[in-house]
């Protein structure tokens, strides 16, 4: 079979003295025979038979015995959808409020129509008629999508009923109204769906669209978490954890940010990891710490990549290792996790193999300074002064002492007061008005930022 024929293949049509039988079809695609099952599905398919235009569909969407293309897909939902099928319904509404059924451009026959038109259009257009009547995808439509869906939610179909709930949710298709969701949610959280549980736990938890009632969102949280919904089980982690509708109780909370933590929930398995290193209600383990944190910390967790550099740092699960312990703090830092650009500074002024790296660490200052962090500007104001790492810049020391105090609050202001004066009565007129300037300039550059 030529390149050109396997790319543009049509299902067979049934062989010769065959009779198409649709169980024969499921038989074939049960043993990784799609074309057969397409030669007895497609000519029932044309007959009218309901489930086999779904099947032809489904074929199509997959490239399954036959060329991929949406447009012959979209065709053969549509054909289902229109006689009640309520999967075909949802898998064509589907396809139309999120455009999956438009043409893809990396697809074989859009980039063999793309070159092929421009050699010859019209032969090119004629023979796209030829090969893909029903055309190469279905164009994003959210009005029809939403009908389409509104079928099948009419027929009890969950995941359709929980979409119709997203669209009011995030104002996609119609206006933004939870007010509107809640009711969908509801009706899928009453059909078993587990995300509509937790996403109609979540309205009552914030107040949303319906009353707000920590104790409603509980018991949908609840639903959600039986079924192994992971932010559910989180969510009821946080509410045992913090007295969210209930008493505090570190062990219900530790055991469902287990739950959470075993299906990969990052945050929950850094908060199981926390619950470990405080004690409460687990045994205080700081290997258990270093664990769960690392699975969330290789997730990209910053906060549990800041952990892991206190971990690391302070040698709580083992011997200390700075290197390492710098290693998680810059992927922390990098986020903008003003903690580790803190501690991975002041680590670097230290040198993490004996010899400092003054540059790099003034740099990661600088970034937690610019959120409003009082020690980083401290530490800046002191590497200046006291020329670490380079000649004393008494101007420079004076600015972030002077923007320290500041930033810091009122009793913590006098020490920081003495320093500025102190350098003040030092310098020279001509430093005092750089040190203005540097101010002024730091002000108008950094973003606003409220005190750490």
């Amino acid at each position: 079979m030529s390149v050109i024929s396997r790319l543009f293949r049509k299902p067979a049509t049934a062989m010769a003295g065959e009779k198409p039988d649709f169980r024969r079809g499921l038989a074939a695609q049960e043993a990784g025979d799609p074309t057969t099952a397409l030669r007895h599905w497609l000519p029932l398919a044309q007959q009218g038979d309901v489930e086999a235009q779904f099947r032809v569909g489904q074929a199509y969407v997959r490239g399954e015995g036959v060329a991929r293309n949406f447009g012959d897909a979209a065709h053969w939902l549509r054909k289902a959808a229109e006689h009640g099928h309520v999967e075909a319904q949802f898998t064509l509404g589907l396809f139309l409020a999120n455009g999956e059924g438009a043409p893809q451009e990396n697809a074989p026959p859009v980039r063999w129509l793309r070159s092929a038109t421009r050699h010859n259009r019209e032969a090119a257009e004629a023979n796209l008629a030829l090969l893909f009547p029903h055309g190469l995808g279905a164009a994003p439509d959210m009005n029809e999508a939403l009908s389409w869906y509104e079928k099948a939610a009419a027929q009890g179909h969950a995941e359709a009923v929980y979409h119709l709930g997203l669209f009011h949710a995030f104002g996609q298709g119609v206006p933004q109204d939870y007010t509107a969701a809640a009711p969908w949610f509801r009706k899928a959280g009453d059909l078993g769906h587990a995300t509509a549980q937790f996403k109609l736990g979540t309205l009552y938890a914030q107040g949303n669209g319906v009353p707000q009632d920590i104790a409603e969102a509980l018991s949908w949280y609840e639903k959600a978490a039986e079924q192994g919904n992971s932010s559910a089980q989180f969510s009821l982690g946080m509410a045992w954890e913090h007295g969210q509708g209930v008493q505090p109780d570190p062990e219900k909370a530790a055991q469902w940010y287990r739950k959470a933590a075993e299906q990969d929930h990052p945050v929950a398995q850094l908060h199981l990891g926390l619950l470990y290193a405080s004690g409460r209600g687990v045994p205080q383990d700081y290997r258990e710490t270093l664990k769960w944190c690392r699975l969330s910390g290789e997730k990209g967790n910053s906060s549990a990549q800041f952990n892991l550099g206190l971990i690391y740092a302070r040698g709580l699960a083992g011997q200390p290792d700075l290197g390492e312990a710098a290693a998680w703090y810059r992927k922390a830092a990098a986020q903008g996790n003003i903690g580790a650009q803190v501690n991975l500074g002041l680590l670097l002024l230290k040198g993490t193999g004996g010899r400092p790296e003054t540059v790099e660490a003034v740099d990661w200052l600088r970034k937690a300074a610019s959120q409003g962090h009082v020690g980083a500007m401290l530490s800046l104001g002191s590497v200046y002064g006291t020329g670490q790492g380079g000649p004393v810049n008494t101007p420079q020391a004076c600015m972030w002492y002077s923007l320290a105090m500041a930033a810091a609050p009122d009793a913590e202001r006098g020490p920081i007061q003495e320093k500025v004066d102190a350098l003040l009565q030092e310098m020279t007129s001509e430093e005092r008005q750089k040190t203005d300037l540097l101010i002024d300039e730091w002000r108008r550059s950094a973003p606003s930022a409220t005190p750490h």
